[in-house]
């Protein structure tokens, strides 16, 4: 019992090693594969999709290839004609905003700046002048901190790209590469242990489930509460008639990706902009905000998210603040994830640490356990 409750820990820590390895080889090829692991984020994303409009289909048994292709055409079908939507009445308007944003950029500052000093000005006696001197440092300091923190994250973010051409090429073939990982995804998934040893399979199977429950619930549930503030933010500013609605909606979607801090940055955003351009509805557009903030913490996030990331806050910030630091925008949006992922490994590693291994057959159930993996985004994430 002791050889083999020796081999069964080797075992583990040696399916936690080449996961290990797996990442960092990921992310060291990161620039070299960029439309690959874009393809597979997305096509991870889809897979839950693809299992529900294939659980309907009488022929799925039988012909499993012929379903999983048409699910994920329909998609693709679907996912086109959003795209072409999207190209004819979002993107157009974002960019144009933004062009006009990015050169305006320092007139909305100054003209915010000169909006909070006039309120203050009104507001003289009760302001004491030691808070007023703090606020207009503050103030002077802003748009340099802004412009020095992007200019920080924005050349590792832009090192993902090696050549113009190479990423062209790489994005014209994401089509087909998302479409045959959605499509074979359970032929993926039963191949990629295939070349360790039976015994280690069944650990490798394990940590793909955590990898699951924390990064793909994660991801998915990011990208779904993404969306719906995008959407939100943007309606309730053209029905306020505030500028650049289209843009804020973008950048309120794509800071929304970032965990805990990410809403506070799009709404800082938006009322730069509204200070700038009408002050007077800032009380509206901080409640929108608000609004939406509220909706997303009480109703959205308890149901999409189903806490998978179970880390205090705190601690999301502090390796938000690390990973931005370290990685760019990878540690920003991936790095929570990763640590949640990596706390519950040590706790499957410290319940199975000492548990005694079935010594009858070691290795019999591992090639059973090898297709939990092509199963296991059907179980678990629809659930």
């Amino acid at each position: 019992m002791n050889q083999e409750l020796k081999r069964k820990r080797f075992l583990m820590l040696s399916a936690v090693a080449v996961f290990v390895v797996a990442l960092l080889v990921l992310y060291v090829l990161r620039t070299t594969l960029i439309t690959v692991l874009f393809s597979a984020l997305i096509a991870y994303v889809l897979i839950p999709l693809t299992t529900l409009i294939v659980r309907p289909m009488p022929w799925r048994e039988s012909r499993p290839g012929l379903s999983r292709g048409i699910a994920v055409g329909l998609i693709f079908a679907v996912s086109v004609g959003i795209f072409i939507g999207s190209m004819a009445i979002v993107i157009p308007p974002t960019i144009e905003q933004g062009e006009k944003f990015i050169e305006e950029f320092p007139t909305f500052f100054n003209a915010a700046r000169g909006t909070i000093e006039e309120w203050i000005g009104d507001h003289r006696e009760l302001v004491s002048d030691d808070l007023r001197a703090q606020i207009e440092e503050i103030l002077a300091n802003m748009g340099r901190i802004v412009v020095e923190a992007a200019w920080g994250v924005l050349p590792r973010t832009l090192g993902i790209i090696s050549s113009t051409f190479a990423l062209v090429i790489g994005f014209a073939t994401m089509p087909l590469l998302i479409f045959y990982m959605a499509k074979d995804s359970r032929q993926i998934g039963s191949a990629l242990p295939a070349p360790f040893p039976k015994a280690m399979r069944t650990y490798l199977v394990d940590l793909a489930k955590i990898a699951d429950r924390t990064i793909g619930g994660y991801l998915r549930g990011q990208l779904i509460l993404a969306l719906t503030i995008g959407i939100a933010v943007t309606v309730g500013l053209l029905a306020m008639g505030v500028p650049f609605a289209f843009l804020l909606g973008v950048v309120a979607a794509l800071t929304a990706l970032i965990p805990i801090v990410g809403p506070f940055i799009g709404a800082a955003a938006a009322i730069l902009v509204t200070l700038a351009t009408a002050p007077e509805k800032l009380l509206w557009v901080a409640g929108l905000y608000l609004f939406v903030q509220l909706v997303e913490n009480t109703f959205l996030a308890p149901r999409v998210q189903a806490n998978v990331l179970n880390l205090h806050p705190i601690v999301v910030i502090l390796v938000i603040i690390l990973g931005g630091h370290f990685f760019g925008i990878w540690g920003i949006v991936f790095g929570a994830p990763l640590v949640s992922m990596g706390k519950d490994v040590v706790r499957y590693l410290a319940d199975e640490w000492d548990r005694p291994p079935n010594i009858l057959n070691p290795t019999d159930g591992a090639e059973e356990n090898t297709s939990d993996i092509e199963s296991q985004f059907d179980s678990e994430a629809i659930e």
